[in-house]
């Protein structure tokens, strides 16, 4: 963790004192390794210090904090870009990321006392992800990431053509989104540890599936925020059940890689996603972009309710 701190810092400094493209390029590749790094053993620290019984609840927390950032990262960088320089935003990450890093080195337990991982990585990926939660886990993070994605590209540009909203309207409609997800994640992972984890992953993939087909039902900016609301909670639970299924999955002491596999399947489903939309977009249509969302996260939301396994039923251990 310290170590990606200190990468995410030393790249916003280079942003920061960037002339021109090539450094800011180098700057931001730094910043993504450091900052990648940075949240997966986050992640990871939260799951091994959470309390018994309340893993998914911790969990939770965690993922309503990045929401939370993703929230006033973009609005408190505005501010400050405009207010002081285009530097100012990326040396306030600089610092924070320093004074963390300090903070984790002075709070942190040493892991001196950590078992290590026996099997070869290829291994423990074909053994976590092949069966089971792992495999659900899987599905659920790369479809879910898929939607965002799509979502993310294709609303935008039906919200301009067929509502003829604004740029900073389109914005404030997908942070309510994200308000939503931050304020449910706490409380669908309570749900996954209290009631077992089918529950949400249900739930959250038939709300997703729902939210795509009120894109393409519902008229008006009410009806766009409605439905980017709902969005909102359908990702907060889907992934609310689908990171402590992969970290039970991955399990002790794994579970930094597993986060780290987390992590990739999150960023291939949402890179799959805005090709998808972008090639809907262009041979057929905003609506039947939505349209396969929700058939799509339909029958996987189906599969789940209809074809239950010991596996996804019982309540998960901490």
């Amino acid at each position: 963790m310290i170590a990606g701190l200190l990468l995410a810092a030393a790249g916003s400094a280079v942003i920061a004192a960037s002339g021109a493209l090539a450094p800011l390029m180098v700057g931001r590749a730094i910043q993504g390794v450091g900052s990648a790094a940075s949240w997966i053993a986050a992640l990871a620290l939260v799951s091994d210090l959470a309390p018994p019984g309340r893993r998914g609840e911790a969990i939770g927390f965690a993922l309503a904090a990045t929401g939370a950032g993703a929230i006033a990262g973009p609005a408190l960088g505005g501010v400050t870009a405009d207010l002081l320089s285009f530097a100012a935003p990326f040396l306030i990450i600089c610092g924070i990321s320093l004074a963390l890093a300090l903070a984790a080195a002075t709070v942190l337990p040493p892991d001196s006392g950590r078992r290590l991982p026996q099997a070869p990585a290829w291994a423990t990926i074909r053994r976590s992800v092949g069966s089971g939660v792992g495999a659900v886990a899987t599905a659920m993070t790369l479809g879910g990431g898929c939607a965002l994605g799509l979502i993310e590209v294709v609303a935008p540009l039906d919200f301009d053509a067929r509502l003829h909203l604004s740029s900073s309207a389109i914005g404030l409609l997908f942070a309510g989104s994200i308000a939503v997800d931050a304020a449910l994640a706490p409380l669908g992972g309570r749900w996954g540890d209290r009631r077992g984890r089918r529950g949400p992953a249900v739930a959250g993939l038939a709300l997703t599936a729902t939210s795509a087909l009120l894109l393409a039902a519902l008229g008006g900016t009410l009806g766009a925020g409605v439905a980017l609301g709902v969005f909102g909670a359908g990702f907060s639970l889907t992934f609310a059940a689908a990171v402590p299924w992969l970290d039970e999955a991955f399990g002790e002491p794994e579970r930094g890689f597993g986060y780290g596999v987390l992590n990739l399947l999150y960023a291939a489903g949402y890179t799959i996603g805005p090709l998808l939309g972008g090639v809907l977009l262009g041979v057929a249509s905003a609506d039947a972009a939505y349209g396969l969302t929700a058939a799509a996260l339909g029958c996987g939301a189906a599969t789940l309710l209809l074809r239950p396994s010991a596996s996804t039923t019982t309540a998960p251990s901490s």
